[in-house]
């Protein structure tokens, strides 16, 4: 609600007829509205485009050189003034010009002679339009403005999220072919992938942060800095990193001897794989790693899904037991895939379902022979043709890595 009481309110009174400004002005003057004259369209333009405060305006339809059409049309054409409502002084058998006046942006009209009550009614209806109008404008301004420095916030987060992934030139000097595909839900990703190379091992893993988005994205950071140091604790084996890792962000995020507010986590897919490349190991955390193995006869690829642990790294019922470590023999032309979950719970298809592990690995089945940049190109392309007209349900990673 406006309070007249605390806010005066600038009128213009556009008319040639001294007798009609005397009388308008008085009524508005009464009324505590600030009032400005104008006696023609130019000076009236004039006087709009000097102040640019006035928050009405009454035009009188029928003066020479400039009729009160054009002037609207005028008002109407500027942008810092179309937002100025205009309401049309008329004589009673000029009504039904009125309408060519609302056709150009006109508000409303009034009838002379003038009935006080009347027009201060419609002035009034019309100045609480505008006064709310300017409000939304203002407030959607600063929205504008707050949503820019949040968006700024976010790509610069997301450049310090990259900074921290390999790049795929640095998996490429240790393997003889691989592809890293990521497609975000959100600016930032709750998904990432880390490398390193420490002592005899090589080491790779591909995690899923609880959430997406800027919250997904802290989860990352925090995990990739923790598996950081994890690696200069010499630990022998998958499993023991995952239960370490695990230790590590329920301390972190105080979720020890208490029930958490939220369960934050990460799902996760770790693999160690020695120098020779001829052994690696392999731990999950409600994640699988899939290996395509040379067939050493020649021709086909024999399949190799190896399940991960039905519990995240983080708070759990179960979190008391350690991660299972499986042993894998490797070899020159093994294909192993790491993903999370993003690419197997897209909705879409015909019948509008999730894409699901198995067509996920008959896709990887149908594609294993053809060179890893050209497997990428392949999984974007059904993913998208999948997903349709639908939003992206979450994060997607897959990495594939050829030994």
């Amino acid at each position: 609600m406006i309070d007249n009481s605390a806010i005066q309110f600038k009128i213009l009174i556009v008319d040639d007829n001294s007798n009609n400004i005397q009388v308008l002005g008085s009524i508005l003057r009464d009324a505590k509205y600030i009032v400005g004259f104008a006696n023609n369209g130019h000076q009236a333009i004039e006087i709009l485009n000097n102040t640019k405060d006035y928050d009405l305006v009454l035009l009188d339809v029928s003066m020479p050189e400039m009729d009160g059409f054009e002037i609207c049309k005028t008002i109407q054409q500027d942008k810092e003034l179309r937002n100025i409502p205009v309401i049309f002084i008329t004589v009673y058998n000029e009504i039904e010009n009125v309408l060519k006046g609302f056709n150009i942006g006109a508000r409303d009209y009034i009838t002379k002679p003038f009935n006080s009550r009347e027009l201060l009614s419609r002035i009034k209806t019309h100045i609480k339009l505008k006064h709310k109008s300017d409000q939304i404008k203002y407030m959607n301004q600063m929205l504008r403005e707050k949503n820019k420095g949040m968006s700024d916030s976010i790509v610069y987060a997301s450049k310090i999220q990259e900074a921290m992934m390999p790049s795929i030139e640095i998996l490429k000097e240790k393997f003889i072919d691989c592809f890293i595909y990521e497609k975000p839900k959100d600016i930032v990703s709750g998904d990432f992938y880390w490398f390193k190379e420490y002592k005899n091992y090589t080491y790779l893993a591909v995690a899923d942060c609880t959430g997406h988005g800027v919250p997904g994205a802290l989860m990352s950071i925090l995990g990739i800095s923790q598996l950081n140091e994890i690696v200069r604790d010499k630990l022998d084996s998958a499993g023991k990193m995952l239960d370490s890792l695990r230790d590590r962000i329920k301390s972190t995020l105080n979720q020890n001897n208490k029930i958490p507010d939220r369960d934050d986590g990460m799902d996760m897919s770790l693999c160690l794989i020695n120098e020779t490349k001829t052994h690696m190991q392999f731990s999950g955390a409600y994640t699988s790693l899939f290996l395509f193995s040379k067939n050493e006869n020649g021709g086909s690829y024999d399949f190799h899904e190896y399940r991960g642990d039905q519990m995240p790294i983080g708070i759990h019922p179960n979190d008391n037991n350690n991660f299972m470590n499986y042993d894998i023999d490797i070899k020159e032309g093994d294909i192993l895939y790491l993903f999370s979950d993003g690419y197997i719970s897209q909705f879409g298809g015909d019948k509008n379902k999730k894409f699901l592990v198995k067509r996920f690995k008959d896709l990887l089945t149908s594609i294993i022979e053809m060179p890893m940049t050209e497997q990428k190109k392949i999984l974007d392309k059904t993913l998208t043709e999948w997903q349709g007209t639908n939003e992206q349900t979450d994060d997607v990673l897959v990495v594939g890595i050829k030994i």
